[in-house]
């Protein structure tokens, strides 16, 4: 059986339930579906993370965080343009689809103590989406939203705080009660596994605390701590990615950038594949690139030796003119014939996988503590190990990686200095996340980014030698719910995509000789 098409039915038949009176019971078959299983509502609301994947992230967080480059020139959001149409979709879908879904399982089920795990599990997947569902805009309507009724927004700091408590419950909440209800196979990530739940979810509690870093730095330090602490993810196997299925059709990466030459990889990705380690090209290059040649009528991948390169060339971002056919060849893109699972999947029925959140994260989270005095360890062991375990995953060979990385730049000089190269390779490993790379460049403006090449677009919202920082709001929201928003945002000329948020307290224009001075 279709799995897409068993999930997606039952997932509507989900947002029919009613409590029943006993009228309605005597007259209810035994046959029909009044309460909708858990784990079909959390199986289809994980499946989220790839639904409109190339008008929600894509052309967006992806070019913003500067993995990928454009190569059309319809596409107008790489020089910071705001298409409704597009974007917009994120905002509508959250909030009437997926967190719905959320909000029906803790409905359902909340009450019941046999749920516990499932709950708690339900509690940390929606948290990961409310914060990039904040990240993207800032304040947002949080308490009390998704109920089909108008509320107030939030600050991004309420939300935050609420996160994090929200996280520290479910996580001590997860237990390894075998009389529980257990998500099981529908569990797409770790297939009902309470142990990797609560690894992941103290993870992300890290990433989250971190974020506040800069503008909340002794609860971010109270928060990271704790859930240091009780303990993340400890192996690449414990790594948090959404498989999608070789029978199924999916708007990811795959569509955007192999089957529909919509982009290919950034120069300022390409080219930190050179400049990093004394060894030479970052093996990671050749797991997740290729070139494009197509041969008796069909798109092959062949090595950049294959092509008679050098190296893997990447595209400006933000380039104004289209770039022709028999030129974008020249530039990378996906390696879909590797070994990197994330792009070939595992062999079987999985065709890809779309990542939440890697081991090599967690790692580079613990050396950023410690470079900030938080918990004990020596920075550069750790952000070492966190490259290490990168090229693990990734699929290179033990002998390769060891080699690349014994020539790595260290972590020397001032602590901006160190965070530099810190983030650079964390950005550099948390590809293809492009929400996250795009979150960890506005809060810490590491690593270098360029601005879009052709200029930021009169259409944009942003001045000109400004990064974007935010996804302004939807149209609707001004058109209907303006009095609910924030009063320094709640028209359209206010809301505008070069404001910063909360934890993002300053920008690139203040650096000197290419460091900040704000990240300590």
């Amino acid at each position: 059986m279709n799995k897409y098409i068993l999930i997606l039915i039952l997932g509507v038949l989900a947002f029919n339930y009613s409590c029943t009176d006993d009228f309605e019971e005597l007259n209810t078959p035994s046959n029909v579906v009044t309460e909708p299983n858990a784990a079909y509502l959390f199986s289809n609301t994980v499946q989220s993370v790839f639904a409109n994947y190339q008008r929600n992230w894509n052309l967006y967080a992806d070019m913003y965080g500067q993995y990928m480059a454009n190569t059309r020139t319809s596409f107008p959001s790489p020089r910071y343009e705001y298409r409704n149409d597009w974007v917009g979709n994120f905002w509508r879908e959250s909030y009437t689809q997926h967190l719905r879904k959320t909000k029906a399982i803790q409905d359902l089920y909340g009450d019941n103590p046999a749920y516990t795990n499932a709950i708690a599990q339900k509690e940390i997947w929606e948290c990961y989406w409310w914060s990039r569902l904040t990240d993207y805009y800032g304040d947002i309507p949080y308490f009390g939203a998704a109920e089909g009724k108008t509320v107030t927004y939030n600050s991004q700091q309420e939300v935050y705080y609420d996160l994090l408590a929200r996280i520290t419950k479910a996580v001590n909440d997860l237990n390894e009660d075998n009389t529980q209800f257990n998500y099981g196979e529908y569990d797409l990530i770790f297939r009902g596994n309470v142990s990797k739940w609560k690894r992941f979810g103290n993870s992300l509690r890290m990433r989250l605390a971190m974020r506040m870093s800069n503008v909340d730095p002794s609860k971010a330090k109270e928060e990271f701590v704790a859930a240091f602490n009780d303990g993340g993810m400890t192996t690449n196997d414990d790594v948090a990615q959404v498989p999608m299925w070789k029978d199924g059709w999916y708007d990811y990466l795959h569509q955007m950038g192999w089957n529909w030459d919509r982009n290919v990889i950034s120069k300022t990705m390409a080219d930190r594949f050179y400049d990093q380690s004394t060894a030479g090209e970052d093996p990671r290059a050749e797991q997740w690139l290729a070139y494009q040649v197509t041969e008796n009528g069909v798109k092959v991948a062949k090595s950049k030796e294959e092509v008679g390169k050098d190296k893997y060339f990447g595209l400006e971002n933000g380039r104004q003119e289209s770039v022709p056919a028999g030129v974008h060849q020249n530039y990378a893109r996906l390696n879909l014939s590797g070994s990197y699972v994330g792009f070939s999947g595992n062999g079987g029925e999985v065709s890809m996988y779309c990542p939440v959140m890697f081991y090599s994260e967690t790692l580079f989270l613990n050396a950023e503590a410690a470079l900030r005095g938080w918990i004990s360890g020596e920075p550069n062991t750790l952000y070492k190990q966190a490259v290490l375990a990168s090229m693990d995953f990734v699929g290179v060979e033990q002998a390769k990686a060891n080699a690349w990385v014994d020539g790595l730049l260290n972590l020397e000089g001032s602590n901006e200095a160190k965070l530099k190269q810190l983030i650079t390779q964390k950005w550099v490993s948390n590809f293809p996340n492009g929400v996250e790379a795009w979150a960890d460049f506005r809060r810490t403006d590491y690593p270098d980014f360029t601005l879009p090449y052709d200029g930021i677009s009169g259409n944009a919202t942003v001045s000109e030698g400004t990064y974007v920082k935010r996804i302004r709001y939807p149209d609707n929201q001004h058109q209907v719910n303006e009095l609910s928003m924030p009063e320094s945002l709640n028209t359209l000329d206010k809301d505008r995509m070069d404001v910063r948020l909360w934890w993002d307290v300053a920008d690139t224009k203040t650096k000197t000789n290419g460091l900040m001075s704000s990240n300590f």
